[in-house]
């Protein structure tokens, strides 16, 4: 099999070959003396897995894809690494971390929805229990099957109670907000006071002298620090809940873009548009998206208002420009233990950019947000402050794609991922073979040499993986993940898309009563501006068909 023949052959032999010679693998894998140095032996042994999720993060946020915000510690890793520039998540938080923990459909691991359903189709029915369910087996719980220490810290989104939390799901130490939280002090994003954390099993609240991307990384290197020298690899998932909203980060982190951003967001847009062009993200003879649709342009803003807005990109920014800091700070810890050079490093974002924020439609949460909130100009960012960047700035964020979260479209689900270790990834080049989360526990899987236990699980019935390896294709980015007959679904909040090979087909939502299905080639238009549904019916008609299998296959209750 690959994982065996891959990883033992290549990260063994080949590089023994180099090192000593030819050993056994369970020569191999013996412990080192110390973790201490980065010896030859340590290099061996099976790859420690980082993991790290960032949160909204946009496809041209990252300074690697043209972003101004500079980014050098992941531009680095890229540098040295594999970028991924055509992979896929969910169109939201939690069913995307449903997605990358079994390695199956959303509709299947349990989050068909993001929340407890309303639809009385939905109430009860399998894969729409609101948690991970127990008809997958997770990717903590398998690589510690396997013999790898296992560790958290971030957003879990996958439950709330212990029962469905990370120590039931196979993670030994774990540090959660259990569906996301504001970022400094711990204020709720979504109700009045504090939000929900949990340490281990126990719930938990935070003080005002609270950064989650400062915390979670040094939860994690605590962690890490704990178990080390023990012979065990680490699988560390740190899930990040930067830059989503609201926007907070130190006043030090903030001040440090003052100004960059006084010229507005089209042409922030013009600027990012330009460099991805000049770094082949985007076609030389594209033209760009058009407005997003009812936004006012910015010379139609007053003066006051463009402070206002330019100031909440200033605080975008800093959170992006602080996840890479404290990214740097875990890289440069893991170096000084010698654990650097045998770690694989896999980051993604979990979605596209956030135009929006439903719940201020909501009254109550909008009421609460008004009193528990100072929005003035001086106190934007700061712990008490309560705002999301907006339509415009997320048309920026994504500047390749069309539209953001919560949609089938590019800026959706298309986003920025990359893959990094000195033996198991080629370095510095591009692979723009099509791959989605659901492909990464089988990866890991493979590097950890175990593999999915098939049909049944700790004695219950489980699915299978949906997912295939990267490991091939990380080596060598010549190499197909996916053949021309596989194909991809999504579906949340009305929303639809599936792709197979260059066709997608995307069903609107926004568009209410006049929605109907819109067929792109991403290959030739990857900002799906052409809708060829009138044009490719044979085409259109053969993909309407594939979806009316996922939707079988998967179990949808839309």
């Amino acid at each position: 099999m690959l994982r065996h023949r891959f990883v033992r052959l290549v990260a063994g032999c080949i590089f023994a070959a180099f090192i000593f010679g030819c050993q056994k693998t369970a020569e191999l894998e013996q412990p080192s003396d110390s973790l201490d140095s980065a010896a030859p032996s340590v290099l061996m042994k099976r790859p420690n897995i980082l993991l790290i999720v960032a949160d909204d993060l946009g496809y041209a946020d990252l300074g690697v894809f043209g972003s101004e915000i500079p980014t050098p510690n992941i531009d680095a890793l890229v540098k040295n690494g594999m970028l991924l520039t055509n992979f896929y998540a969910n169109m939201a938080c939690s069913p995307t971390r449903a997605m990358l923990m079994s390695g199956t459909d959303s509709h299947l691991a349990g989050l068909g929805v993001m929340n407890p359903p309303q639809n009385p189709a939905q109430i009860g029915q399998p894969g729409y229990e609101a948690y991970l369910n127990f008809r997958v087996a997770s990717m903590a719980n398998l690589l510690k099957d396997a013999g790898y220490r296992t560790y958290m810290a971030g957003k879990w989104h996958l439950g709330e109670t212990v029962e469905t939390g990370p120590r039931a799901r196979g993670f030994e130490k774990s540090f959660i907000s259990i569906d996301g939280a504001a970022h400094l002090g711990g204020l709720s994003w979504d109700g009045p006071g504090l939000a929900p954390y949990r340490d281990g099993e126990d719930l938990v609240t935070v003080g005002d002298d609270f950064y989650t991307t400062r915390f979670y990384t040094n939860r994690m290197i605590e962690y890490i620090e704990a178990d080390r020298g023990d012979g065990q690899p680490f699988f560390a998932y740190l899930a990040y809940t930067a830059p989503h909203w609201p926007l907070q980060a130190p006043r030090a982190s903030i001040e440090k873009f003052k100004g960059w951003y006084d010229d507005g967001y089209e042409a922030l847009y013009q600027r990012r548009f330009s460099r991805m062009k000049e770094l082949g993200f985007v076609p030389e003879d594209a033209e760009g998206l058009p407005p997003v649709e009812g936004q006012p342009a910015w010379q139609e803003l007053t003066e006051e208002r463009q402070r206002i807005e330019a100031r909440k990109m200033e605080i975008y920014a800093a959170m992006v420009s602080d996840l890479d800091a404290y990214i740097g700070e875990l890289i440069t810890y893991l170096k000084s233990i010698g654990a650097f050079d045998n770690t694989f490093i896999f980051f993604m974002s979990d979605n596209g950019p956030e135009d929006k924020r439903r719940d201020l439609n909501n009254p109550a949460i909008a009421e609460w947000v008004a009193a528990c909130c100072d929005n003035s100009y001086d106190n934007l960012g700061d712990a008490d402050s309560y705002v999301m960047y907006g339509p415009n700035w997320a048309r920026a964020s994504s500047v390749a794609f069309y539209r953001a979260k919560s949609t089938g479209f590019e800026g959706g689900i298309h986003v920025p991922a990359f893959a990094h270790h000195p033996t198991l990834v080629e370095g510095g080049v591009r692979n723009d073979r099509f791959a989605t989360v659901m492909d990464i526990l089988p990866t890991f899987l493979d590097f950890a040499e175990t593999d999915h236990p098939g049909a049944a699980y700790r004695g219950r019935s489980i699915l299978p993986m949906k997912g295939k390896s990267l490991a091939a294709t990380l080596k060598a980015p010549e190499k197909t993940v996916h053949d021309e007959a596989a194909y991809v679904g999504w579906e949340l909040y009305g929303h639809r898309a599936l792709r197979q090979g260059d066709w997608k087909i995307v069903w609107d939502a926004a568009k209410g009563d006049d929605a109907a299905w819109e067929l792109y080639n991403i290959a030739d238009d990857p900002q799906e501006q052409n809708n060829l549904s009138g044009n490719e019916r044979e085409r259109l008609n053969a993909m309407i068909s594939l979806w009316e299998t996922y939707r079988e296959e998967n179990g949808l209750k839309p």
